[in-house]
């Protein structure tokens, strides 16, 4: 563990990229139940039983960003990294509206095929995006990161017992009665993902890795293939599984053999 690999400074580190791609195969599963159950073809409150994912998927996928952010800030030690930082904000920036455009448009599918009235407000994409920006000013503290990294995760848990005005929800503060979908508060989600950043400087000094791993192997190679594709993933996964059991279900009708609940 205290041997340094030496590596190029532009390569890929393939477990990074594996795990992050687990995370995505498990989020593209959860969202196929969830459609599953919104074309009444199961029963969608058991199903979502499996929703281990939201807590324990996501969390997994927002450390993985974070580690790769100090990555990519570590290999940059003998260069400026002002036009680091500026990429970040930026990457963020066009993050954050594709994710709003996002919320516009699941919500109005929400209002056609679910009706619950709990729309998205703050999703996914909206959250990874402002997190990206708020860690900029933390990737300097390296290990020390831990420190703010439990603050706001705290700073979470405490401030969803809170109730408050619709303007502060970005933060994790709901009005009363007020129950949105798919919904990321800043925080504690970006302590998540300065945990990430201290995994980072902890396992990847100077953006190095500093223990030995085998090679990656089939499983790992197609894993991590998956994972250098995270954005394309996420917004190309839900409209191909809808439009699968869409079609599925109006042939299934057409055929006269629907599909009940299972």
């Amino acid at each position: 563990m205290d041997d340094v690999c030496p590596a190029p400074v532009k390569e890929r580190y393939w477990e990074i990229d594996a795990i992050r791609g687990f995370s995505l195969l498990a989020m593209i599963l959860f969202h196929t139940f969830f459609l599953l159950g919104v074309f009444h073809i199961i029963n969608v409150d058991v199903w979502l039983g499996l929703g281990v994912y939201l807590p324990l998927g996501t969390s997994v996928f927002v450390i993985i960003s974070g580690t790769s952010l100090i990555l990519r800030h570590g290999r940059m030690i003998d260069k400026p990294r002002r036009a680091y930082y500026m990429a970040i904000l930026k990457r963020g920036l066009e993050i954050m509206l594709i994710g709003l455009v996002v919320s516009v448009i699941a919500s109005l599918l929400i209002l056609v095929f679910i009706t619950d009235g709990r729309y998205v407000y703050f999703n996914f994409l909206q959250m990874m995006a402002l997190s990206m920006i708020l860690c900029i000013p933390f990737l300097r503290f390296g290990k020390w990161s831990l420190i703010p990294a439990a603050f706001f995760i705290l700073l979470g848990l405490f401030l969803e017992t809170i109730k408050g005005p619709a303007w502060l929800m970005v933060f994790g503060i709901l009005p009363p009665d007020f129950h949105p979908r798919d919904f990321f508060p800043v925080f504690p989600w970006v302590g998540v993902m300065l945990l990430g950043v201290f995994l980072g400087s902890l396992l990847y000094p100077n953006g190095i890795r500093r223990f030995n791993l085998p090679s990656a192997g089939k499983i790992g190679q197609s894993l991590a293939r998956i994972g250098r594709y995270p954005l394309e993933i996420y917004l190309a996964h839900v409209p191909v599984i809808g439009s699968v059991i869409l079609v599925i279900v109006v042939l299934s009708g057409l055929l006269g053999c629907p599909i009940g609940h299972l």
